[in-house]
């Protein structure tokens, strides 16, 4: 079974008490007491094991040289006994007795590895701090040699190792000791370890002094109180070393050092006096030695003294220099401090009270903080003071309604410091702070993070916030108005302002007192509302039409256009997703006419992707020349022979796949590149055109385009440029514009009033001898009627018209109206035999289609018009 420790402990110490009392009893004292000096070996071993497994909590360099002192140490007082007890009488050079010649040596290596060890770390002294340690050591030294010469060498021969023992110990016990008292960094440990360090040498120094002095009376009393000394020496050093962890302290003030106003000399020179005083009355005298020393030591007292009130004097300075900045601070300080006693009544008030607050020493001394705090807060204040007050601790700032000295509540904010330190008893430091500004300055920057500064609307961080407390919320609808720049622009900002103004208050009037309007942009507007699908639809609607009601201002009669985009708010879908869903189902109903509200749904999400993606790599593809040019002929059904060919712009996008023409020339239309594309497909159109018909003579081109394209000046100068330079008669081109684009061109568009109108523009056409067209006739809301005041020379059915079944009725009637109009009729998109069979019996006279050739490159085109002799996919 294993023993308990504690049992160990008492073990241990039973067994060096009977060593200790049997080498007493058996042993002549001297021998005795070297050999009980081995006791600090036990501790430098300790000291040792501690430093290899990583266990000290010191320095590990100061703990080997502590430890390496004590085996010095140890080791010389038993070679000591040893020498005593086996060669008493042995004498070395000088008569010194070799039991007192080794701890002689040893002394100075032992102060050679005290001393230093505890002089580390540098302590950084100022130039006064390093004087008066000087003056301290050299005094203390002094202290210690004096009673020690006095009592035992006055009036007697003095032997040389018990003199350099003294000199040589005294000193060196009394650095280290003086260093102890003086250390700021690592305080804690040299606390422990100077003491010892000083012991150890005293012990060694009485030992070379019993040891030289071994006849003489008491020198076995100074041999086992070295023996003792050098014991707890041993435990002192490696309690210091290995147990007390070092402190780091900062540099004090001057002064402020710990010893700087301690009487550091005040017990040794009491201590040198009482010897001085019983040599005296014995009847001894005072040698030159002796006062020798005590005249050093008296100087080293009174300059000790000197230098420790100019330090003290500068330190007052100091202490009178931060005196007058804190003053300073305190009466030019925004913060006010209370002082309340125990029970939480205001002792003292800084001066910025009546500053501040407006609060005069008769308001408030004597008040308790109850009775200055709002009544509301009372209770509250005064629980929360008293707990802080018990538990001496900071805590968190306090919001406090505090009544000033003209009767107003001012928001305030208390923070407690503690106690008084210059007070007795129990107290609370209190730090008032008005933040009456600081909630104002709060409330402004609220509003102005969730509210649009110009209509009072939530922003969108307002409205994100919103949809955080709102999530049941249905739906978020956001519109568009269209004009406002045109506005702007015409009338100037200020009725712009108006505008949008009144725009937000309609809007803020037409939904409910639950729902959230908001603004997002200049000309964007957004509704957060409760309302499920069909009731926010409608809701939409009320709210785009309210909005593009005309608006009057200053004599002046606005009018805008609108649109809506609407997207479901589900918990599981963040509010700035919703907004951004909302805003894709508006850019896709933006495209169509104004008034109309949709859906988000994911099919729309991917159809904005690929624009988006097309808007982006689309200029890169115009400048590097990556379009393309396909032709598909139209066939005289009655001959089967190509007597014209359709030009039709594409692109082959590298990750879309193939753009078709309508497609690229809106999407160019929309960039701004229309007049390059349409450029370019004429001049590479017309230069095809010029070879082929070197062959085939009668041949003529369409080529569609854009209604913008027609009133653009640079299409027309290079349309006129391109027939002078393939010298191509005009005859042979025809210009074409789909149906669909008639309903969205320029003269359609109230917002944007063309030049001249559509027809106008192809009559200048026809007027050069160039041939127009109609594209796709019947896909669109184009009425027939339409058809006689625009100057067109071809009409190309789409097959919408043919593909029913009532084909041959509708057929009969379009061709007949197109022959009384002076129209050629095209029936395009004929895919089959049936269709051929229905536009023939109506007596169409040329067809294009699939049926008679599908679109190919320019290549093939020319094997088509030379092998042609029917048709077919």
């Amino acid at each position: 079974m294993e023993t308990p420790r504690p049992a160990i402990t008492v073990i241990s110490a039973l067994a060096t008490a009977a060593v200790v009392v049997v080498a007493l009893v058996l042993l002549p004292t001297a021998a005795a007491a070297g050999l009980l000096t081995a006791g600090p070996a036990v501790f430098a071993a300790l000291m040792l094991r501690a430093v290899v497994t990583g266990r000290s909590a010191g320095p590990r360099a100061r703990a080997v040289a502590l430890a390496g002192g004590l085996v010095i140490l140890a080791l010389a007082g038993v070679a000591s006994g040893v020498t005593a007890l086996v060669v008493p009488d042995a004498l070395v050079a000088g008569g010194v007795p070799l039991p007192a010649e080794i701890p002689l040596v040893s002394l100075f290596f032992v102060a050679g590895l005290l001393v230093p060890a505890v002089l580390r770390p540098h302590q950084r002294r100022d130039p006064l701090a390093r004087l008066r340690f000087g003056l301290d050591a050299l005094g203390v030294s002094a202290c210690l040699v004096f009673p020690v010469w006095l009592l035992m060498f006055s009036g007697h021969p003095a032997r040389g190792a018990a003199v350099t023992a003294l000199i040589v110990g005294g000193g060196a016990a009394a650095t280290v000791a003086v260093a102890g008292a003086h250390a700021v960094r690592h305080r804690s440990a040299l606390q422990w370890c100077a003491p010892g360090a000083a012991l150890a040498l005293v012990a060694l120094t009485a030992l070379v002094i019993a040891q030289d002095y071994a006849g003489k009376p008491n020198a076995s009393i100074a041999a086992l109180a070295a023996a003792a000394a050098s014991n707890a020496a041993g435990a002192l050093l490696w309690h210091g070393s290995v147990r007390i962890r070092p402190d780091v302290r900062a540099i004090p003030p001057a002064g402020g050092e710990p010893p700087a106003g301690l009487p550091l000399l005040t017990v040794p020179m009491l201590g040198a006096a009482l010897a001085a005083i019983l040599h005296l009355v014995n009847g001894g005298r005072l040698d030159s030695v002796s006062i020798v020393v005590g005249v050093i030591g008296i100087t080293a007292v009174a300059a000790r003294e000197w230098v420790s009130a100019l330090t003290l004097r500068r330190h007052a300075v100091h202490l009178t220099d931060q005196g007058n900045r804190l003053r300073s601070l305190v009466f030019g300080s925004a913060d006010v401090a209370m002082v309340l006693d125990a029970d939480l009544a205001v002792r003292w008030q800084s001066p910025a009270a009546a500053r501040q607050f407006g609060l005069s020493d008769q308001d408030v001394l004597g008040r308790t903080v109850s009775a200055l705090v709002h009544p509301d807060q009372a209770d509250a204040v005064h629980r929360d003071l008293l707990a802080r007050m018990s538990r001496e601790e900071t805590g968190e700032s306090l919001p406090v309604r505090l009544r000033d000295g003209f009767g107003r509540w001012r928001e305030t904010e208390w923070t407690t410091n503690g106690s008084d330190p210059a007070g007795p008893g129990r107290s609370l430091v209190v730090h008032v702070r008005d933040v009456g500004n600081l909630r104002d300055l709060e409330q402004a920057l609220r509003q102005a993070t969730f509210l649009d500064p110009q209509t009072s609307l939530a922003n969108r961080e307002g409205l994100r916030r919103a949809g955080e407390l709102i999530p049941d919320a249905g739906a978020v609808i956001v519109i568009e108005l269209g004009g406002l720049t045109a506005i702007g622009d015409v009338h100037g900002p200020d009725l712009a302002d108006v505008v949008v103004a009144e725009a937000a208050r309609r809007l803020r009037t037409g939904v409910e007192t639950a729902d959230v309007p908001a603004r997002l942009g200049e000309n964007r507007f957004a509704v957060l509302t409760r309302c499920g699908a069909v009731r926010a639809h409608l809701l939409a609607s009320q709210l785009v039409n309210a909005l593009t009601v005309p608006y009057t201002a200053a004599g002046t009669i606005a009018h805008l256009s609108a649109w809506a985009g609407l997207a479901d708010l589900v918990p599981e879908t963040g509010t700035d997703e919703v907004i951004r869903q909302a805003v894709l189902a508006l850019r896709s109903v933006r495209s169509g006419p104004p008034g109309a509200a949709e859906w988000y749904d994911e099919q729309m999400e991917s159809r904005l992707l690929r624009r988006s993606t097309l808007e982006q790599d689309l200029p890169q593809a115009v400048a590097r020349g990556a379009l393309e040019l396909t032709f598909q002929p139209v066939v005289d059904l009655s001959s089967d022979r190509a007597v014209g060919v359709e030009a039709l712009v594409g692109w082959r996008h590298p990750t879309l796949g193939p753009v078709p023409g309508p497609e690229l020339l809106a999407l160019a239309d929309d960039l701004g590149l229309l007049g390059k594309v349409t450029q370019w497909a004429l001049h590479r159109s017309c230069r095809l055109l010029l070879t082929w018909r070197e062959r085939h003579e009668s041949l003529w081109l369409a080529l569609n385009v854009r209604p913008r394209a027609l009133s653009d000046p640079t299409f027309q100068a290079g349309l006129h440029n391109a027939l002078e330079l393939f010298q191509i008669p005009p005859s042979a081109l025809v210009i074409g514009v789909a149906e669909r684009d008639l309903a969205s061109s320029p003269a359609a568009s109230p917002a944007q009033p063309p030049a001249d109108d559509l027809a106008g523009q192809l009559g200048r056409l026809r007027a050069d001898g160039i041939r127009t067209a109609i594209d796709h006739f019947g896909a669109g809301p184009t009425s027939l009627s339409r058809l006689r005041i625009l100057p067109i020379d071809l009409l190309k059915i789409d097959r919408e018209v043919f593909d029913t079944s009532q084909a041959g009725a509708v057929m009969d009637v379009t061709v007949a109206l197109g022959r009384r109009l002076g129209l050629e009729i095209i029936a395009d998109g004929l895919e089959n035999e049936a269709d051929l069979d229905a536009v023939r019996a109506a007596g169409c006279r040329l067809g294009q289609g699939a049926l008679l050739g599908r679109p190919m490159f320019a290549e093939h085109l020319e094997a088509f018009l030379s092998g042609v002799s029917g048709w077919g996919p």
